[in-house]
């Protein structure tokens, strides 16, 4: 029986899967975004790192290599701009916060030919060249936040969500890298430039941490490798706290620890990668199946329909018991006779299920967005440093026995008031 001829409910029942699977290929779509963002994202750190050492340490032999680090950046934000391209012009559901986002990224990479100039002649301070680059990158993370709450399969919800958090501490590492370059070069960090480090470094932990709760047992294993592989830059964190104006460092130390710092976020890079080759093949995974059970559900209704046909309306949406005793003559079997609200309800409690897991993934990114809105607010109000901001929620949630998360939500809450 051809669906158009199927009774009203099957129809729906049908197009409700349907829209599952346009649901899961527009987000296999949002994925691809994000894994070109991901590479975009790393070329722009590595010419932001190599433009801090160029800008600290005033070394010529490190223009053409920084050239070299540029074309690289511009060639992968080329493929991203494509790729834009294609969704400003058919925007289908894409949400608007995510299609702003777009527009605010795309503001802050059409600043970088400029700063590149000015980064060429040393015409900018290392430090605001590097919050300059920071900000761009920080719009590409943007988009990603925005991809993955608008994730509609939990198990993808997850992957994006571990990749997410993979992400922003890779980002806070490269900020981190940047920091030290600056603070080594001058052969001691300022009080600032410590307590920033120290701020970056219990971000990236907040990250890492919830990257590790959805993150799949490879993945960990991999960041295990990393981890214990970083031995020599924890050592120079310590140095960076114990320097002073009266006990300078050696300013080569700058170039050792950029080269320590770069192989260890080229390691995080490797591993990016497989975080965002993961989530293709989960993507693609799911995409197969839904069509599978799209095929196999259009299959069975319509064999239920024609079986159903001569019998009265209500034998076909029948609640209790087999339609017939004895086995049909075209051999479906039970299977074919279960009542189609029986169907309807095991697709009702399917959704529901996957709304539950999608709530639990979503809550980890709400959690990370008002931690990080709450310390906004403590930077603002009392003119704190990241870190000092970051020391205040924990404080607060010692002493009231309570966690980060809820610490943060009453003081976004008391701000939404005032």
């Amino acid at each position: 029986m051809a669906e158009r001829h199927m009774p009203p409910p099957l129809r729906f029942l049908l197009a409700a899967r349907r829209s599952e699977l346009h649901g899961l290929e527009a987000l296999a779509r949002s994925c691809d975004l994000v894994v070109r963002i991901g590479a975009l994202a790393h070329a722009l750190q590595k010419e932001r790192g190599y433009s801090n050492l160029y800008l600290c340490s005033a070394d010529a032999r490190l223009q053409p290599a920084l050239a070299g680090l540029t074309r690289d950046a511009e060639a992968v934000e080329a493929e991203v701009r494509q790729l834009l391209d294609g969704l400003a012009a058919d925007p289908g559901n894409a949400r608007a916060r995510l299609l702003n986002g777009i527009a605010y990224s795309l503001f802050r990479l059409d600043e970088l030919a400029g700063l590149r100039r000015l980064v060429r002649d040393r015409r900018v301070p290392a430090e605001d060249a590097d919050a300059r680059f920071t900000q761009a990158v920080g719009s590409l993370l943007a988009i990603v936040f925005e991809t993955a709450d608008a994730a509609l399969d939990p198990g993808v919800a997850r992957n994006l969500v571990a990749l997410l958090n993979f992400m922003q501490g890779k980002e806070l590492s490269g900020q981190e890298r940047a920091c030290g370059v600056m603070g080594y070069t001058a052969g001691c960090f300022s009080d600032a430039q410590k307590a920033r480090m120290l701020g970056l470094a219990a971000s990236q932990e907040r990250s890492f941490g919830i990257f590790a709760q959805y993150a799949e047992p490879d993945a960990l294993q991999c960041w295990e490798r990393i981890q214990q592989q970083g031995g020599q830059v924890r050592r120079m964190r310590d140095v960076a706290q114990r320097t002073s104006a009266g006990q300078p460092v050696d300013a080569g130390l700058a170039e050792l620890w950029f080269d320590l710092y770069t192989a260890r976020i080229d390691a995080m890079r490797g591993l990016e990668s497989l975080l965002a080759q993961a989530l293709a093949q989960r993507c693609a995974q799911r995409i197969a199946e839904a069509r599978q059970e799209l095929d196999d559900r259009r299959l069975l209704l319509s064999r239920y329909a024609d079986h159903a046909s001569g019998r009265a309306p209500s034998m076909v949406y029948g609640v209790h018991g087999r339609v017939v005793d004895a086995p049909p003559p075209d051999g479906v079997g039970g299977e074919l006779e279960r009542p189609i609200l029986d169907m309807m309800r095991e697709q009702a409690l399917r959704m529901q299920q996957a709304d539950d897991a999608l709530a639990a993934a979503r809550g980890a990114l709400d959690e990370t967005r008002r931690i990080d809105r709450a310390k906004r607010i403590l930077i603002g109000r009392y003119g704190l440093t990241e870190q000092a901001a970051h020391e205040r929620l924990q404080r607060a949630a010692m002493d009231g026995g309570l966690s980060l998360a809820d610490v943060a939500r009453q003081i976004v809450g008391q701000a939404g008031d005032g």
